[in-house]
């Protein structure tokens, strides 16, 4: 009963929420993309598509300098949508993918607790779910109705896989996570270099199968989409509100940015090249440390990124929350990690409101790119010597187990 209460409790919110916001773009195009080509026949990256697209959300054919709105995800991606497809009414559609984020969003939560094995008491566990489920890095993607939140949880799931052994499951899910490779791209080329030097080839032929399966199903419904989604692509590219350090920092700095941007990626590529070598021949503890710093260097190496990008942070958030509990004293820990959710949770909103009434729109974005990112990193070197060496003494690993 209390579970049907929640999804009824969901439904009429997302109803609620649709009716304020009748369109958008992160799952209009996509979703309208694959009807189209389902219902008409019609190649979805084509400008009679587009124009269907441009007629649901501007109520009109796109005048010059407006986002015409074209597909620019793959075929094989685009696949993923055909069951929704299959639902004739936009707004119905919407409906069930916004309830199918949000369980996601719930989901990911405790995923993210199972993946580090963190054990909390009942109000602290409620306290993160809130954070993880409710902060402003997780609601705004989804009122944008974006898919991040899908590939969020397709890298836990691939992190667990490889975590419990589990190899041709966590090929799987990195394959459909790199389907976003504005999200997942480095990340998911980096961990099939440590997963060959390590030998758990599993993982790559699980991602081959789901790969195969998808490219040959796309080119077996649509032949000619691929040169077809590149013209789409380098059309739409412009009008794609990522966001990257060039960007920022001219905007910042027009007379340096560029080059300061310059520095910041090259360091950062080196960083990760020497952190991933040393982490060939380690344990899991060592890579999923690796592979947390990834997530947060990822956008300073200078690769244009979505908006919503900052709901990858719960991963490393929650392995430096985690590790530093270890190390202090039972009585504090607590206190000391429901300060830091709080602030967070506040914090997070804190800048989002500003936004709309005090805070320039460049400064705003600034303030969520880039310190978000560098307190993470911060935090991650400070964890580094305890997340990735083992329990040094055997007090040590009864004290976590009763963490």
């Amino acid at each position: 009963m209390i579970i049907s209460a929640i999804l009824a409790s969901l439904v009429l919110f997302n109803i609620f929420f649709i009716r304020k916001n009748p369109v958008e773009k992160k799952f209009l195009t996509p979703w309208l993309g694959m009807r189209t080509f389902l219902e008409l026949g019609i190649d979805p990256y084509s400008e009679s598509a587009a124009q269907r697209t441009q007629l649901l959300y501007y109520g009109k054919i796109a005048e010059t300098g407006q986002d015409p709105l074209y597909l620019n995800q793959s075929f094989a991606s685009e696949i993923l949508y055909f069951p929704l497809a299959l639902v004739i009414d936009y707004k119905t559609a919407r409906v069930i993918w916004m309830l199918l984020l949000e369980l996601f969003l719930v989901g990911s939560s405790f995923l993210c607790l199972y993946l580090f094995e963190w054990r909390l008491p009942t109000i602290i566990t409620a306290a993160y779910s809130i954070l993880a489920i409710l902060g402003s890095q997780a609601i705004l993607p989804l009122l944008e109705n974006d898919q991040i939140i899908l590939v969020f949880i397709f890298l836990l799931i691939g992190l667990i896989g490889m975590q419990k052994g589990s190899n041709e499951l966590s090929g799987a899910a990195f394959a459909l996570a790199s389907f976003q490779p504005s999200v997942t791209g480095i990340l998911c080329l980096l961990i099939f270099w440590w997963v060959l030097h390590n030998r758990r080839k599993k993982i790559i032929w699980g991602a081959m199968m789901v790969w195969g399966f998808l490219i040959l199903a796309s080119f077996g419904l649509f032949p000619g989409w691929f040169l077809s989604f590149l013209r789409s692509f380098r059309a739409e590219y412009v009008f794609v509100n990522n966001q990257s350090t060039f960007g920022l920092l001219s905007d910042l700095w027009p007379a340096i940015g560029s080059k300061v941007a310059i520095v910041l990626m090259f360091g950062m590529i080196i960083l990760l090249i020497l952190e991933w070598r040393a982490a060939l021949n380690k344990d899991f503890r060592w890579f999923l440390w690796v592979a947390s710093l990834t997530l947060v260097i990822y956008p300073l190496v200078g690769i244009p990124t979505p908006l919503g990008y900052e709901i990858i942070y719960l991963i490393p958030l929650t392995y430096i929350l985690k590790v530093i509990t270890e190390r202090i004293d039972k009585r504090k820990r607590w206190l000391f990690v429901g300060i830091i959710i709080l602030v967070i949770f506040l914090g997070g909103w804190a800048v989002w409101f500003g936004t709309q009434y005090f805070i320039h729109f460049v400064t705003y974005k600034t303030i969520t790119f880039f310190a978000p990112s560098f307190l993470l990193v911060a935090g991650l070197y400070w964890i580094r010597w305890w997340a990735t060496r083992p329990p040094r003494t055997w007090m040590d690993t009864i004290e976590q187990g009763l963490i």
